[in-house]
C-alpha cells in the first residue's frame, strides 16, 4: 500500500505542479499589458518586477483550487482509462485508500490558502496599489471604490454598492456641517468622472435621487426634515489634498481578515482613542455641570475617583502625551501614571454604562442637541446591541468636545447592516474559496473516475467549467449585499457543499 500511496502522490504532485504553472501563465498574460503601460511610462523594470510580484497572492487564490480540480480530474480520468482502478479494487484495495493522499494534500493546501487569502493577498494587494499610486498610476477616481463607507473626504461620507468602470449602482451619500448632517442623498445608479477642466475634483452624476435635507434652524427637528427627489443630482468632491498626499485607502479587498473581523464586530464600545480631550472630559467629571455628567460621576467606580482626583491635565503633558501615543495599559517611560491609568478606568465605566439599560431620560439630557440618527434609533426603543449603539451616541452627542463619534454612528441603521453584510461576504468568499481545495479534490477524483478518458483538455475544460459554477454563486452573493434578509453570506457556501456531498456521493457508488 505505501507503494501505491506513494505512487499517487507523486503523479498528483507532478500534475498539480503543472496544471498550477499553466493556470498563472494565462492569468499573468493579463498583466502584460500594465507592464507595457509601466514601460511606456518610463518606470525603472525593478518597480515593474515588484508590482508584478505583488499580483502573485492574488492570482494564487484562484489559481490553487482550479489546479487542484484539474489534477484530480486529470489522474483519476487516466487511471479509469488504463483500467488500474478496476486492478486496485480487484486487489481489494478500496477506492477511499486510494484517494487517501490527494485529500491529504488538499486539505495542507487548504491550510495554505486561508494564509494566502487572510493574510499574503490583501497585504500584496495593497503594497501593490501603494506603488502604482506612487507612481502615478493610481486616479482620483480609484478613491471611490465599492463596498466600504469612504470618510476620506472632508464633510462627506459615501457608500458605493457596486462600481463596474465609471458606472456606479446603490449610492449613499451623507453630507455634513457644524451641526451633523446636513443631507442625505441615495440614488439608484450614476456615473463617476474626473473633471477635465480640474483633474483633482471628481464629477458624481446621480440619478433616480432621494434627497432627505434637514432643516437650516432646526436641524434635529425630524418632522422639518424635507425629502426631495430628482432624476438626476450632480455631486462635485475636491480631491487634489489627497492626490498630492499620496494616500492610498483601503479597499475591501486590501483587508486582512482580522481588519474584517474588527470591522464587523463595529464595536461601538469606547477605547482609550476615543478621548479627544481627556483633560476637558476629566474636568467636567470632577465638577459636573449637569445632571447626566452627576449620574455619570455617580456611576464611577471608586478606582477612576481616585485617578481623578489625581490627575494632572496640564497642557504641557497633554501635548507630550499626545506625541507619546495611547499607550493604554503599557508602562511608558516618561508618561503620568494618572494619564495611563486613567483611560483605562475611564473606558471600563463607561462602556459598563452603554451596557447597562437606555442612558436617556427627558430631565438627564435636558439641554443636549440629540443628533438626528440618534433621536431615529430613541424612537425605536432598542434593545441588544442595538442598545449599545444608542448609549454610545447619546454619550457622543452630549460630550462632542471630549468623545470621537464612531462612525457607525453617522450611518443610519439598514446602511449599518449593508456595510457589515459586505464584509461578511468578503469573509465567507476567502474562506470558501480557501476551503474549496478540499472539496474539488473530492469532486475531481469522482467526475475522474466517472468520466473515462485520457486527453488533458477534457480535464481542463471540466474542471474550469465546475469552477465557474463555483464563482457563479460568489458572484450571486455579492449582488445581494443590499439585501441582508437574504443571507448572501451564506450563499458562496452553496458549491462547496455541493461538490463534497456530490463527491462523496460518487466516490462511495463507485467504491
Amino acid at each position: 500500500m505505501r507503494i501505491l500511496t506513494t505512487y499517487i502522490t507523486r503523479q498528483f504532485l507532478l500534475t498539480f505542479a503543472i496544471t498550477l504553472a499553466v493556470f498563472l501563465f494565462v492569468m499573468a498574460v493579463g498583466n502584460i499589458f500594465k507592464v507595457i503601460d509601466l514601460f511606456s511610462r518610463g518606470v525603472p523594470g525593478l518597480l515593474i518586477l515588484q508590482v508584478f510580484s505583488y499580483g502573485i497572492p492574488f492570482s494564487l487564490i484562484f489559481a490553487i483550487p482550479m489546479s487542484v480540480m484539474a489534477a484530480a480530474f486529470l489522474i483519476f480520468s487516466r487511471m479509469a482509462s488504463d483500467r488500474e482502478l478496476i486492478a486496485m479494487k480487484a486487489c481489494g484495495i478500496s477506492l477511499w485508500q486510494v484517494v487517501q493522499a490527494p485529500v491529504f494534500i488538499a486539505a495542507v493546501l487548504s491550510l495554505v490558502c486561508i494564509y494566502i487569502n487572510c493574510n499574503l493577498a490583501p497585504d500584496s494587494h495593497y503594497a501593490r496599489r501603494t506603488v502604482l499610486g506612487k507612481l502615478g498610476v493610481e486616479t482620483p477616481l480609484t478613491l471611490l471604490d465599492e463596498g466600504r463607507f469612504i470618510r476620506d473626504f472632508p464633510g462627506f461620507t459615501i457608500y458605493i454598492s457596486r462600481k463596474d468602470g465609471h458606472r456606479v449602482s446603490n449610492i449613499v451619500i451623507y453630507e455634513f456641517d457644524s451641526k451633523g448632517v446636513k443631507q442625505t442623498v441615495r440614488a439608484k445608479s450614476g456615473t463617476i468622472e474626473a473633471d477635465k477642466q480640474n483633474p483633482g475634483k471628481i464629477m458624481i452624476r446621480l440619478f433616480q435621487v432621494r434627497i432627505d435635507q434637514a432643516d437650516d434652524q432646526f436641524p434635529n427637528d425630524l418632522s422639518r426634515t424635507k425629502r426631495l427627489s430628482a432624476d438626476e443630482y450632480p455631486v462635485t468632491i475636491d480631491v487634489a489634498e489627497l492626490m498630492n498626499r499620496g494616500v492610498i485607502w483601503k479597499k475591501r479587498a486590501d483587508l486582512t481578515m482580522l481588519e474584517i473581523f474588527r470591522t464587523i464586530r463595529g464595536s461601538m464600545l469606547f477605547t482609550a482613542d476615543d478621548f479627544t480631550d481627556l483633560n476637558g472630559l476629566a474636568q467636567v467629571l470632577l465638577d459636573p455641570p449637569d445632571r447626566l455628567t452627576d449620574f455619570v460621576q455617580a456611576h464611577l467606580s471608586d478606582n477612576t475617583l481616585a485617578w481623578l482626583n489625581k490627575f494632572d491635565g496640564s497642557p504641557s503633558r497633554a501635548a507630550r502625551d499626545k506625541r507619546a501615543g495611547h499607550a493604554l495599559g503599557v508602562a511608558t517611560s516618561g508618561l503620568p501614571a494618572t494619564r495611563v491609568g486613567l483611560p483605562a478606568a475611564l473606558v471600563t465605566d463607561l462602556n459598563r454604562l452603554m451596557a447597562g439599560p437606555c442612558l436617556y431620560t427627558a430631565q438627564r439630557f435636558q439641554g443636549v442637541n440629540l443628533n438626528n440618527n440618534t433621536r431615529a434609533l430613541l424612537g425605536h426603543q432598542p434593545a441588544g446591541d442595538a442598545l449599545l449603539r444608542l448609549n454610545r451616541m447619546l454619550f457622543e452627542d452630549a460630550y462632542p468636545a471630549f468623545l470621537a463619534r464612531n462612525f457607525l454612528s453617522n450611518l443610519k441603521a439598514e446602511d449599518a447592516v449593508v456595510h457589515r453584510m459586505s464584509l461578511m461576504v468578503e469573509a465567507s468568499t476567502r474562506l470558501a474559496l480557501s476551503l474549496s481545495c478540499y472539496a474539488f479534490v473530492l469532486l475531481g477524483a469522482a467526475l475522474g473516475m466517472k468520466i473515462h478518458r485520457k486527453e488533458s483538455s477534457i480535464g481542463i475544460a471540466v474542471s474550469l467549467l465546475l469552477v465557474f459554477v463555483f464563482y457563479f454563486f460568489i458572484i450571486i452573493a455579492d449582488a445581494l449585499v443590499n439585501y441582508p434578509k437574504y443571507q448572501p453570506h451564506l450563499i458562496v457556501w452553496i458549491p462547496f457543499v455541493a461538490s463534497e456531498i456530490i463527491g462523496y456521493v460518487l466516490i462511495k457508488r463507485a467504491n
